[in-house]
């Protein structure tokens, strides 16, 4: 039996592309077209602006929707719930017609949120805008994969120190592999600099049949770090489509609590606690989901004992060359 998950989040007032309909916050009435454009600025966070064509795509529509953005704003009488003095246009320049006291109250408003505004009534996109992403990566998926490692997001760019997942040099993912398989935090390091060996990461998945993506396709970053708290998914992930190339593959493990939320919602089920597993139907086969701790280091776990929960994971797979059919026909699919 399913459970809907319990997570909540203000992104589930907002309408995308890949939905039908958005559901009204409590009740199954779509949202209309100003609705969810009023629901998406409620999203830009302080300190930060959106141009009218990201406010169309953070609400499902395409970016040449900026002038409907424009005129459905215009006519907003709640500047607390909805901040429309935080949306400019693709230039960076202040709304000409922004219906609250014109650009020079947009301007006071923005400054007053630390929100630079220069004397061509101009924000740099480049310092105080959000960012909109697809995933910069394709899905690793070996063909001997026997389970599914979903993350939420690869980080920016900037932090990376190889083109793989989980790049980033202060996220132990790769140092809890280390541990568990070679005894060793420090194996896949480069020795002498920050960086991880790609071509060691990549041999080791192979062998061992690890499978690698995330369960979002497209983002928007409300603030330009790699916190998944100001990380909004715009297009979730093909898990099934995935599964579907993994004929090996019988376990799933999310990695942290945006991913495993995003997965629950997918499956319509409960978000499990961190350890914990279950089985779930995904493409028609019965696979196992396991929750893993995040392994990024803000999260308070030591990295032995992050190690121990995904030794657990490894102990209870099959050993790589024993590679099952497609997996059992169960229940429909979900995903």
């Amino acid at each position: 039996m399913h459970h809907k998950s319990t997570k909540k989040s203000h992104i589930q007032l907002v309408c995308f592309a890949i939905t039908s309909y958005v559901c009204r916050t409590g009740t199954d009435m779509p949202m209309t077209f100003k609705e969810k454009i009023y629901a998406s600025v409620g999203l830009i966070p302080p300190g930060r602006v959106a141009t009218y064509g990201q406010v169309a795509q953070m609400a499902g529509y395409p970016a040449t929707a900026a002038r409907a953005v424009g005129n459905a704003i215009h006519t907003n009488n709640d500047p607390t719930k909805v901040p429309c003095h935080r949306v400019v246009t693709a230039g960076g320049s202040l709304g000409s017609n922004y219906g609250m006291g014109g650009t020079e109250a947009q301007r006071a408003r923005l400054e007053a949120e630390g929100v630079r505004v220069d004397d061509g009534l101009k924000v740099d996109l480049e310092r105080y805008g959000i960012v909109m992403e697809d995933h910069p990566l394709t899905p690793f998926l070996p063909q001997n994969g026997r389970i599914l490692f979903l993350g939420s997001f690869p980080p920016p760019r900037a932090k990376w120190s190889m083109d793989f997942f989980y790049p980033n040099w202060i996220n132990d993912f790769w140092r809890i592999q280390g541990l568990i398989h070679f005894g060793d935090a420090g194996w896949f390091e480069v020795k002498g600099e920050k960086r991880f060996d790609c071509e060691r990461v990549k041999c080791f998945c192979v062998d061992k049949g690890l499978a690698f993506f995330d369960t979002a396709n497209k983002v928007c970053r409300l603030k330009g770090n790699a916190s998944d708290e100001f990380l909004e998914i715009l297009q979730p992930s093909d898990i099934a489509g995935m599964v579907r190339q993994l004929p090996c593959c019988t376990a799933i493990a999310t990695t942290g609590g945006k991913a495993s939320g995003e997965l629950a919602d997918m499956l319509g089920e409960t978000v499990l606690k961190v350890g914990q597993f279950q089985p779930v139907s995904i493409a028609g086969r019965t696979l196992t989901w396991w929750r893993m701790p995040s392994s990024s280091r803000a999260y308070p776990m030591s990295l032995t004992a992050k190690a121990e929960y995904y030794r657990k994971v490894f102990a209870s797979l099959q050993h790589p060359s024993a590679c099952p059919s497609a997996g059992s026909e169960t229940r429909p699919s979900v995903l």
